[in-house]
This record gives structure tokens, sequence and C-alpha cells, in this order.
């Protein structure tokens, strides 16, 4: 068992650490609301603002148990993989950074569960006390504490980033409850504004904070696209800058329209704010598992090796392998010609070869039918083929053949068996994403032969989409060559991305007034069409 964990260590911690900062996250927005924005003041009204601070505390109380539940997860698979691979006993765990952090954390969560639970009386001063030291008991195990160069800056600048998350992104969920629990126009208003400014100073000290660490941590322009760390942050900031769209359009309803208008068109906004903030939130904890750029000078993919990786050329659509071995003497073959090499001119094995070769064509066939289904999407959009509706059969060919032909040493076709493939990330991951394709196929068929758009079953693609997209930008490669790992980050990143855009967008056309839908109804077949191509020009030599 511990073996395994060790095996599975990197995505294991990965996911622990984004449920870490989501719930953590989700504390610090809930204190945030209760304690002020949803605090009762003229013109609400008193009984929908109790309504409503029984159900966030309610919100708040389960945020903490979650966030103690991951905490006790974590502080095992860290603890039990420190264990197997260093060979020392529990005691020696103990004084470990980790172990105190998380320690710290789990006994602050239990406190805010309690506190959340019945002791709402010391709320006003025990909450922010508890914030602080869970704020301070993060940053410990954070990129900053680390650094021996400017640690008091890095360190502040870290703590206001988590805080403004929190207060910002965590409290989002809080304020979707809220407007669903107010039974009153004048109340739904009230908090709408007083979240909004108190979100508007938090995306100020977050762009601000964020774009001085960016400047920090990853050093030069040539880290942005040269290093997987450099390559989330972009990714990171392109997420908040669709949040900040969104929180543009969400002011400007508040400011320019009246308050019965506004209303139904605002909470189906922020439903897709909070979906896409969880998924920044995600990215962020996949930083922290890659160092910073700046401390990748000697594995830095220049900007010619990026263009000679990434320069279109035409799909690889057949088998052409090349003979790994000389069947007259039965020893490797020698090269004849011009050797494929990787990214720092390294010659590379008949048997590497073949392996991109089959990695190449897999991306490429994937990438065509998913170009299909976003051709076919936009067709059917139009109403002049009906018959294009039936695009998400080709989901069902993809999920085959990412099991038939992504992994092919393993169960069904290849000798590795069902568990050793499960304990393999990589695998683990690739199936998971079959089965997301399944979900995506079975249940955008349902609603298009149903013609349901309201029915719930509708909200399951947009809303496996958006996973999808999550697992790929968390998705973890076994490759120890750091620079041909960044490549690849580089090209499954804009993937994940368009992939979290395009299922917020069909949420919004599904979740919108009819007359608000059409242009999140042309943006997610965009995506799809822009996902595909970047999977058709993919390429590992």
């Amino acid at each position: 068992m511990l073996l395994k964990l060790v095996d599975l260590f990197s995505f294991v911690s990965v996911v622990l650490r984004a449920g870490t900062l989501v719930f953590q996250s989700a504390l610090l927005g809930g204190a945030m609301f209760v304690l002020w924005t949803a605090r009762y003041a003229p013109p609400a009204s008193e009984h929908s603002i109790a309504r409503v601070q029984a159900s966030s505390w309610k919100l708040l109380r389960s945020s903490a148990v979650a966030l103690a539940i991951v905490q006790i997860l974590y502080l095992y698979v860290d603890s039990a993989v420190l264990m197997v691979s260093a060979d020392i006993p529990f005691r020696g765990v103990v004084g470990a950074n980790f172990f105190l952090s998380g320690t710290i954390v789990l006994v602050a969560a239990l406190f805010t569960a309690l506190i959340a639970g019945g002791g709402k009386k010391v709320a006003s001063w025990a909450l922010p006390a508890l914030v602080l030291v869970i704020m301070c008991a993060s940053v410990m195990t954070s990129h900053a504490a680390s650094r021996l160069e400017q640690r008091p800056l890095l360190i502040t600048l870290s703590s206001v980033h988590e805080l403004a998350t929190g207060f910002w992104i965590g409290g989002l969920p809080f304020l979707v409850l809220g407007l669903f629990r107010a039974q009153d126009l004048d109340t739904r208003w009230y908090i709408t504004e007083r979240f909004s400014r108190m979100a508007v100073l938090s995306v100020g000290a977050l762009a601000a904070s964020g774009l001085v660490m960016s400047i920090l941590y990853i050093g030069s322009w040539g880290g942005i696209l040269g290093t997987a760390y450099g390559t989330m942050v972009l990714a990171k900031a392109t997420m908040l800058g669709a949040l900040l769209v969104l929180g543009g359009l969400n002011f400007r309803l508040l400011r320019d329209f009246p308050k019965d208008r506004v209303m139904p068109r605002l909470r189906r906004l922020i439903e897709a704010e909070v979906g896409i903030g969880i998924t920044v939130i995600l990215t962020a904890a996949s930083l922290t598992s890659q160092p910073p750029a700046v401390d990748q000078v000697n594995d830095t993919v220049t900007l010619a090796q990026v263009w000679q990786r990434f320069k279109p050329e035409v799909p690889r659509l057949a088998y052409r392998f090349i003979p790994e071995t000389d069947p007259k003497v039965g020893k490797p073959m020698q090269p004849s010609g011009p050797q494929a090499v990787n990214v720092d001119g390294i010659p590379l094995t008949p048997k590497l070869i073949n392996n991109s070769i089959q990695s190449e064509l897999n991306h490429h066939w994937m990438g065509l039918a998913v170009l299909a289904m976003g051709l076919l999407a936009l067709l059917a959009r139009t109403g002049k083929a009906p018959w294009a509706e039936y695009w998400p059969l080709l989901l069902i060919g993809i999920a085959v053949f990412i099991v038939l032909g992504g992994d092919t040493e393993c169960w069904p076709v290849g000798w590795k068996g069902v568990g050793a493939c499960f304990a393999d990330p990589e695998v683990f991951q690739h199936r998971m994403a079959a089965l997301v394709c399944v979900g995506f196929a079975v249940f955008e068929l349902r609603v298009r032969k149903l013609k349901k758009e309201k029915d719930r079953w509708a909200l399951v693609f947009p809303l496996m989409c958006a996973l999808g997209g999550a697992v790929l930008l968390t998705h973890q490669h076994a490759i120890t060559n750091v620079k041909e790992g960044s490549l690849i980050e580089l090209s499954h990143v804009p993937m994940g991305v368009l992939a979290v855009f395009a299922g917020w967008a069909r949420w919004l056309e599904l979740r919108l007034p009819e007359e608000n839908r059409a242009l999140p109804s042309w943006i997610w077949p965009v995506c799809f069409i822009l996902i595909g191509a970047v999977l058709m020009n993919y390429r590992e030599m």
C-alpha cells in the first residue's frame, strides 16, 4: 500500500493540495461573508438576512469539516511516503514543516467547524483569529517560505494573494447560496452590492501581488513559455482575465439595469465565476508542485526550441514505425540517415522514436475527432443541419480510442494488468478522461434527443467538460527530461483552459435567459475547434 502511495505521490499530492486550497479559500470567503457581507442593515429584510446567515453558517461548517478531512489525508499520504522513501520512523516525521503546518490547519479547521455549529457568540473575534492562524500555517509550505532571498517580501505577497483569493473566489459560493436563500429583491441587491465592493478590493490585491510574485518567480520573458511553471502562471492569468470579464459584466448589470432584470442574469454569471474560480485554485495547487522558473535557468526551453516543436506541420494519421532491431544480427538498428532528436539535440533510440510516433498519432486522430465535433456543433447551431445534432457520438469513439490506443502496454490490449495500469498516475488519468468522454456523449445526446435544455441532465455536459479541463491542468507526466516536460505542458495547458471555457460557456447558454444565450452558444464550439487544432499539431520530437 505504501509503495503504491510512493508511485502515485505526485498526482495525489496535487489533488490533496488542490482540495486544501479550495476548502481553505471557502473557509476564508465564508468567514468574510458571514461577518461582513451578509451583516444586517437596512434596506435588507431582517428575516431574509437571517435565512442567508443560517445557510451561510452551515456552508462554512461544511467547508471547515471538508478542510479537516483533506488535511488528515494529506498528513497521512505525505507522512507515509516520507517514511517509506527515507526509511525513517513516524517520530522523525512529526517535526517536518509540512506536518506542523498540516496539523495547525487541521486544528484550526476543527475549531472553525465548532464555532460555525454552535459558537457564533464568539465568532466576531474567534473567526478572524482562526483565519490568521490558517493563513500563517498555509504560507509555511509555500514557495515563499523556502526562498533564501526576499523571503519577508514573498511571504507578505503570498499571504495577501491567498487572502484575496479566499475573500473573492472563496466567497462566491456563499453569494450564490445567499441569492438563492434571500426572499426579497432588496436583500439580494444589498448583499450583492456589498460583495461587489469587497471583490473589487480583493481583485486589486490579487492582481498586484500576483504580478509582483510572477516577476520574482519567473524572472524573464523566456521563462513564461520556456518552463512548466511559467506556462501554468500564464494559464492562471488567462482564467483570472475571464473572471474579470464576468465580474465586469456583473458590475455593469448592477450599475445600468433595473433590479428585477438584473438578478436572473447576475446569478447565472456568478455560477460560472464559481466554476472558473475553483479551476484557478486547482491551477495554483498544480503550481506548488513545480519549481519556480527562476530556479530553472539551465532547464528553460528557448523560443527557438518552442517554435521548432510547435511550428505547423501535416498531422500524422498513419503508423510508420522504424525497425528497432536488425533482423540479421538481432542487435539494435544503427541510424542510416537523419535521426530524430529530443529538445536538447540528443539522438533518440528507435524505441523512443516509435513511442513518440504512436503518441503523436493518437493525439492527431483525437484532434481530428474534436475538430469535427466543434464544426458539427457550429453547424447544428445554425439550425440548418438537424443531423449535426448527433455530434456527441464522436465522443464514444474518442473514449474507445483512448482505452485501446492511448496506452498500448495496458489492459485490454497490452501485457499490464488492470491493477498495474491504474497504479500508474498517467494511465489512470487517461482512463478517467475516457469515462468523462462517455459521460459527455450519454448526457448530451439525451438532452438533444429530448430537447429539454432546462432538464438538470443538460448540465452534465458542461460540468464534465469543465472537469476534464481541470484534470488536464493538473495532469502529471512521468518525464525525467525537464525541458521535454515543459514542452508537453505547453501543449496540454492551453487545451485545459479551452475546455474550462467551453464548459462554462455551455453552462451559460443553458442557464441564462433565452435572449442572452447567443454569445456563449458560439463560444464553446469555437473552443472545441481550437482544442482540435492544438491536438492535431501535437509533437514529441
